[in-house]
């Protein structure tokens, strides 16, 4: 029907605004219709990508965090190798002690060279009473005087390798750490691959203390030859075993965790930092963040849309009363 008079006009707009308010309150109450609920929780490709890179992420710090404890502890303690002094048949370790002319006030410092032991990069691990282990330095006491024995160029090269390989690894973690502080983007994110890998060889090239003079029985020759005299190995001492302990282990981990690292890189991506409120896409280098529907921006949008009907609605209005005039 035709609204002739202004009374009848302003009726209808009234219960039309009414209306309009209490299907608005209905839907906050109950919650968008169920295909709209559908379309809403839809993930798209680029979603389905950025949870799938922040999962990286996540892998790649407790990776990284894992290696870097594994290669320091490898290096701080005192246990890279396990050493074993094999002596001649019939030879005791006191009958070599006492060959060797170490009084019973030095006893004990032979008694650690010869028994089953770990070495590391500073030193070697003995065992004192009771079951107490101790790092001792290379440098003893010998019944000559305080002996420093000489490393070769494997040892030297096993600890720097070793050392230079928790410096990568350890600048790519601490990169990777502050990212949550500090914005990374993505080309910056990938060449800490360069630094895992990096730190991968070195890590693995520490192993090369296997190879060095610390496990040849010519290590021990400034223990038991007096000074001036050629140096030589006791003829009771047969030879000397390294395996694996403690250090090395650590080390092959963290080789592996390193290299494991340096795959994940790829896949990674960076989350904004903490401080901005969590993940906004880099202008420029990634598609906008479509606006699902019963998310806040699209209540705000269709907020905006009422605004703008109610404004036409208006103008409709005051094009009728000008009719009905």
């Amino acid at each position: 029907f035709r609204v002739t008079s202004p009374l009848s006009f302003a009726c209808l707009s009234t219960i039309q605004k009414t209306t309009d308010a209490t299907n608005s309150s209905i839907s906050i109450l109950l919650g968008p219709h169920p295909a709209t609920s559908i379309m809403a929780d839809d993930p798209t490709e680029d979603q389905k990508r950025r949870v799938a890179g922040l999962c990286c992420y996540n892998i790649l710090s407790l990776v990284s965090t894992a290696a870097f404890i594994c290669a320091t502890a490898s290096y701080a303690y005192c246990d890279f190798a396990s050493r074993t002094v094999k002596l001649a048949d019939g030879i005791s370790i006191d009958d070599a002690c006492t060959d060797a002319g170490y009084t019973d006030a030095l006893d004990p410092v032979c008694q650690s060279l010869l028994t089953k032991h770990a070495v590391g990069f500073e030193g070697f691990e003995v065992t004192i009473p009771v079951d107490t282990p101790v790092c001792f330095a290379y440098t003893q006491p010998t019944p000559w005087g305080f002996q420093t024995p000489s490393f070769d160029t494997k040892f030297n090269s096993a600890k720097a390798l070793s050392i230079t390989g928790i410096v990568f690894g350890g600048a790519g973690w601490f990169s990777l750490m502050f990212a949550g502080c500090c914005k990374l983007d993505q080309a910056k994110i990938k060449g800490l691959a360069c630094y895992f890998f990096l730190a991968t060889l070195f890590q693995g090239l520490s192993l090369l203390m296997f190879r060095s003079d610390v496990c040849s029985p010519g290590f021990f020759s400034v223990y038991f030859t007096p000074p001036g005299e050629a140096a030589t190995t006791p003829a009771w001492m047969v030879g000397v075993e390294c395996g694996l302990d403690k250090g090395s282990k650590l080390a092959i981990s963290a080789t592996v965790l390193w290299f494991v690292a340096s795959n994940i890189v790829p896949c990674v991506l960076v989350p904004d930092p903490l401080w901005r409120g969590g993940y906004q896409p880099t202008p420029g280098t990634q598609p906008e963040t479509p606006v699902f529907v019963g998310s806040v921006d699209a209540e705000d949008a269709a907020a905006t849309e009422g605004d703008a009907g109610e404004g036409g609605a208006g103008e409709a209005e005051g094009g009728d009363e000008k009719e009905t005039a």
